[in-house]
C-alpha cells in the first residue's frame, strides 16, 4: 500500500536562461512502512522533493498525495495542520529550542497542536532512544548524537504518517551517525513508520529498503 504518491511533479526557480529545473517531472510512489533513501548530488532536486512531500513548498505543476490528503489547493493554515498531524521532520541542524528541556522539546509538536500527550507512547520512545535520564537536560548539555536522538523522538511523538529526514547524520561524527541511523531504522521496524531520508552517503543508502536516485530534477533509477 502506497502512503505517498507524487505525479508529474515540477518545480522551477528563476526565468529564462537562468531558470533552474529543480524538479522536472517526478513520478514516485512510497510504500507504507518502508525506509526509502533518496540520493543525488548537491542541486539534484532531492531536498526540493522532500519539501514538496512535506507540504513545505508548493509545486509549479503536478500532484502530491500523502496518506490520502491531496496537497494541491490547500491554504497555508490547512497545510500547517497537515504538517503537524501527518509529517515528522528530522533536520541536519537538529532545530531544538534551546530554552526548553529535552522533555519539552520532544512534546512541543503535541502541545502546539493542542492535543493530549500519549504518556505511555512517550515513555516508550524515550526508552527506545535512551533519553529517559536526560529529560530534564537542555540541548546544549547534550552531544550532537544526543540532540539528534531528541529530534527523532520529537518527530515520532505525534505519530505522524511519514518521517522525513534531511541528511540527519550530516553534522555527526561517524560513530554517532551510524548510531542515529540504527535508531531510525529501528523506529521504522518498531512502529511500522514510513521513512524518507535524503543522503549523499551510499553506505547509509544501502541500509534502506529502497534507493531512489535523482539527477537534474529527474529520477534516474530506483532499486
Amino acid at each position: 500500500m502506497d502512503i505517498v504518491t507524487v505525479s508529474h511533479l515540477k518545480k522551477y526557480f528563476g526565468k529564462g536562461e537562468k531558470q533552474v529545473r529543480a524538479l522536472d517531472g517526478i513520478d514516485l510512489a512510497i510504500e507504507k512502512g518502508k525506509f526509502t533513501a533518496v540520493i543525488g548530488a548537491s542541486g539534484s532536486g532531492k531536498t526540493t522533493l522532500l519539501n514538496m512531500i512535506g507540504g513545505m513548498d508548493i509545486p509549479d505543476e503536478g500532484e502530491v498525495i500523502v496518506d490520502g490528503v491531496k496537497l494541491a489547493g490547500l491554504k497555508e493554515k490547512q497545510l500547517a495542520v497537515f504538517r503537524r498531524r501527518k509529517v515528522g521532520v528530522i533536520y541536519q541542524q537538529f532545530n531544538l529550542i534551546p530554552i526548553l528541556t529535552v522533555r519539552e522539546n520532544i512534546l512541543f509538536p503535541v502541545h502546539l497542536s493542542g492535543e493530549t500527550e500519549d504518556s505511555a507512547f512517550f515513555q516508550e520512545i524515550v526508552r527506545l532512544l535512551s533519553l529517559t535520564d536526560r529529560l530534564g537536560a537542555y540541548p546544549h548539555e547534550l552531544s550532537g548524537g544526543g540532540q539528534q536522538r531528541v529530534a527523532i523522538a520529537r518527530a515520532l511523538v505525534a505519530k505522524p504518517a511519514i518521517l522525513l529526514a534531511d541528511e540527519p547524520t550530516g553534522n555527526l561524527d561517524s560513530r554517532s551517525g551510524w548510531d542515529v541511523l540504527g535508531l531510525l531504522k529501528l523506529s521504522v521496524e518498531t512502529y511500522h513508520q514510513t521513512l524518507i531520508m535524503i543522503t549523499h552517503n551510499l553506505e547509509i543508502a544501502q541500509m534502506a529498503d529502497r534507493v531512489v536516485r535523482i539527477e537534474d530534477g529527474r529520477i534516474r533509477n530506483q532499486e
